[in-house]
């Protein structure tokens, strides 16, 4: 990584014999040249990739594991380096290296993960796993599921993997805070929220919820994607509530602590309406 790097450097001085030789003349030998200073191996990023359950591979199988600058939340990562290895079974270990100055501490990073068997990808991360700079590790468990063939893609599952990879990268953009209090007086509550912004404008507001005392906490999240509701969430009281929208504006994910639940469908309307509260009350709020 780019920090400054001091060497000290310590000089040895050889100790002298008995004394009997006299000094060489100047100029009777030529001194050798210095050893040239061993290479700087490459960190590593380390982890294991993983399915829901352990799986058997065929030999020649592989792993693909990339390591992503994904500073920009509006655009595709920029990939820092790949490492391929062979693999017999999932879960597996994975070390990926890169080099030192490859890495700026002011920037954001995650890795992904494909596995090949038999010529084809039968797993795919889900989501990109930050690491390394903003307080996140260099040992990581990637999560794979398995691969969907084109006629099969379920969209829902293709929205919950955009929205994981849009949260990794919400460090790349400009984000900003407040509060608020509503309801009457003596059953208020209060909302303090943080807000996520690109240069198409809100993009994601974030919500803790909280009565009058700061007591019956909640959290709540809304994510937009051209300029239309894409993800609500709700997690209160171990129970998470995540809906999700396709661009015609159609409810295609229904879930309730990960699983699908139709019977969550019934809180979209709420939900939506909390959404637009936030974003009309954000929206004019981007920094410009």
């Amino acid at each position: 990584m780019r920090f400054p790097v001091v060497l000290a450097l310590t000089l040895g001085l050889a100790a002298c014999g008995g004394g009997s030789n006299p000094p060489a003349a100047p100029g009777a030998g030529t001194p050798s040249a210095p050893a040239p200073a061993p290479a700087q191996a490459d960190d590593t990023v380390t982890g294991m990739v993983m399915a829901d359950n352990p799986v058997a591979l065929s030999a020649g199988a592989q792993v693909t594991v990339r390591l992503l600058d994904i500073t920009r939340a509006d655009a595709e990562p920029t990939v820092i380096t790949t490492a391929v290895q062979p693999i017999a079974a999932l879960p597996a270990e994975f070390t990926l290296a890169y080099a030192d100055d490859a890495i700026d501490s002011y920037r954001s990073y995650a890795v992904d993960a494909q596995v090949m068997d038999e010529g084809t990808v039968k797993f795919v991360s889900i989501g990109r796993v930050p690491v390394l700079t903003n307080g996140k590790p260099a040992r990581v468990n990637v999560q794979l599921a398995q691969a969907l063939t084109t006629a099969t893609r379920d969209p829902a599952v293709d929205l919950v993997k955009e929205f994981a990879d849009f949260e990794a990268r919400l460090g790349g953009l400009k984000r900003f805070a407040d509060s608020r209090i509503v309801g009457p007086e003596g059953k208020e509550t209060a909302i303090g929220w943080d807000a996520f912004a690109d240069d198409d404008g809100l993009r994601m507001v974030r919500e803790t919820i909280s009565d009058g005392e700061g007591n019956n906490r909640f959290n709540r999240r809304f994510a937009w994607k051209d300029g239309k509701l894409w993800v609500a969430i709700r997690d209160q009281g171990g129970t998470k509530v995540r809906l999700g929208w396709d661009k015609d504006g159609t409810l295609i994910v229904k879930e309730k602590n990960g699983q699908a639940d139709e019977s969550v469908a019934d809180e979209a309307a709420a939900l939506a309406k909390a959404a637009k509260e936030a974003f009309d009350i954000a929206s004019p709020r981007v920094p410009r």
